[in-house]
């Protein structure tokens, strides 16, 4: 390799003009940011000027490892910085969200102590106690023996009273449940049936689907509830009577309008086909029934069950996590898996099988099995009045039982130690 001669003057005018475009684009750096941090290592132009060509390149070379390591040595100093930077943010958004975290907490408390305020106001004086339970007991006893002789002789007026019913109970069970944080359980399926009942009563009496659906979904998981929910008919209860309500009145309209013709059969002359053409014109999707199949019952009954446990799991168990398991609102299987309670039952050992991880999902391949299994009778209820008269009343029969062992085990002690409780609060109040 060979390098041709050069003067010390054009290796100056050369060399010079790139080194002082370096320096000017330095100080118009500077003049952007004055407060940069970052201070480079400085050379002054004879420091590049030799009359050796090797010696000029070796300066040359030196000069620009010099700038690669300031160059290096900046992008290391800008990953530090970014690095702080990035962990002063952490640090503030972590502050800030524990912040927000205590916030919220704080208002849950109060809001929690709202509901208790509401609640103890409501329950707070005996004689409004007293009327609440007197009013109980007249529409406990009273659907006790009216709606039975309706139901005998005059049937078609069941859905009516039921609807009626239905609306002012619903109402009272809000209010009441809203004070208490309950009111996540008129998400439960059983309302959702009631619901279907009402859609079919006073909307969509023509859907034949919707009927068959509400027939297996009353007599079937709605029905049986009284059994597994231990529904109890206790008369001065509002809560109690309201939940046997919504549990047995349901299948007592199905069977109702199914067997209308039946229930005002007269012995002295054929009435059938009027009653049958009167029922059909009030509720068409009867006149297109001839009969059902077992397959409609399985698969009538699994579609609403889908239906309802898709929207009650995007909207409850999805949409509402959080407040249901901070303790905010309480749900039917919060509770049942619920495993502060001690003893654990059936239904908790079961979701619990495979971990706490699944248990909402075994919780709801536990219902979908109730479900299945308690809508196979309903094919054989539909097919004949008396097993369907005897279920009815079974039920019934079962709820009454339930109450009976509510007064003589728990009422006797309970509803006089709480009454004389509320009286002494209230004589201190007096006294205050």
């Amino acid at each position: 390799m060979s390098f041709n001669k050069v003067s010390k003057e054009e290796v100056v005018q050369s060399v010079t003009p790139l080194l002082e475009a370096l320096s000017e684009e330095e100080q118009e750096t500077q003049k952007v940011d004055e407060t940069d941090m970052f201070d480079l290592e400085e050379w002054t132009t004879p420091e590049f000027i030799s009359e050796n060509d090797f010696d000029m390149i070796d300066m040359l070379s030196a000069a620009l490892d010099q700038v690669s390591n300031q160059l290096d040595e900046k992008q290391r100093e800008f990953l530090a910085k970014s690095t702080e930077w990035t962990t002063k943010t952490k640090d503030s958004l972590k502050n800030q969200t524990k912040k927000l975290e205590d916030q919220r907490s704080r208002i849950q408390e109060l809001l929690v102590k709202q509901y208790h305020k509401i609640d103890k106001r409501m329950n707070r004086d005996a004689k409004t106690v007293q009327l609440r339970d007197k009013v109980s007991f007249v529409v406990g006893v009273g659907n006790a023996c009216v709606a039975p002789a309706l139901a005998l002789r005059y049937p078609n007026s069941i859905p009516s009273y039921y609807s009626i019913q239905l609306v002012v109970l619903l109402i009272l069970r809000y209010v009441i449940y809203r004070s208490k944080r309950w009111h996540y359980f008129i998400f439960d399926i059983c309302y959702f049936v009631n619901c279907m009942t009402m859609l079919f009563l006073w909307a969509y009496p023509t859907s034949t689907f919707l009927f068959i659906a509400t027939y297996c979904m009353t007599n079937g998981p709605v029905a049986w509830a009284i059994i597994t929910w231990r529904n109890s008919l206790v008369f001065h209860s509002l809560d109690k009577v309201t939940s046997v309500f919504i549990h047995i009145f349901p299948p007592l309209v199905t069977y109702c309008i199914r067997w209308m013709p039946e229930l005002q059969k007269d012995v002295y002359c054929d009435n059938q086909s009027f009653v049958t053409n009167y029922r059909n014109t009030k509720f068409p999707a009867l006149g297109n029934i001839d009969d059902i199949s077992f397959n409609q019952v399985m698969i009538y009954s699994t579609t609403a069950y889908v239906i309802w446990q898709s929207l009650y799991y995007l909207f409850i168990m999805v949409g509402r996590k959080d407040k249901v398991e901070s303790g905010l609102r309480l749900t039917s299987y919060s509770w049942l898996l619920d495993d502060t309670h001690g003893q654990k039952g059936f239904i908790q050992k079961t979701a619990f099988m495979f971990g706490a991880k699944w248990k909402a999902e075994m919780f709801m391949f536990l219902q979908l099995v109730y479900n299945i299994v308690t809508s196979i009778p309903t094919y054989f209820l539909y097919k004949n009045f008396y097993l369907h008269t005897l279920f009815l009343i079974s039920m019934f029969a079962v709820s009454v039982w339930n109450g009976a062992n509510y007064y003589i085990e728990v009422f006797s002690r309970r509803y006089i130690s709480e009454i004389e409780s509320i009286k002494v609060e209230d004589e201190k109040l007096k006294k205050k």
